[in-house]
């Protein structure tokens, strides 16, 4: 696939929505989302995860469209 396909590949999303927040403190970083996924303005997916541990020490959370995460997460692994 060349590059110009992917980067068109999620002009018009489809499973968007949620909300990632992170809070730093003493002893570390607590992170939380929620797992909800919108199709249009309907919570259609309930289950969507929104944070994946990226190596040993680091966390990868993403709002928006699931499928760019997804590809992060693709290109991301070795």
């Amino acid at each position: 696939m060349d590059r110009v396909a992917e980067m068109e590949r999620t002009l018009y999303p489809y499973v968007t929505g949620s909300s990632v927040v992170a809070i730093k403190y003493k002893d570390g970083i607590i992170m939380a989302a929620d797992m909800g996924g919108s199709y249009g303005s309907t919570l259609r997916y309930k289950s969507v995860e929104r944070i994946k541990p990226v190596g040993k020490h680091s966390l990868l959370g993403a709002v928006g469209e699931i499928s760019d995460f997804q590809e992060i997460l693709r290109e991301l692994s070795f």
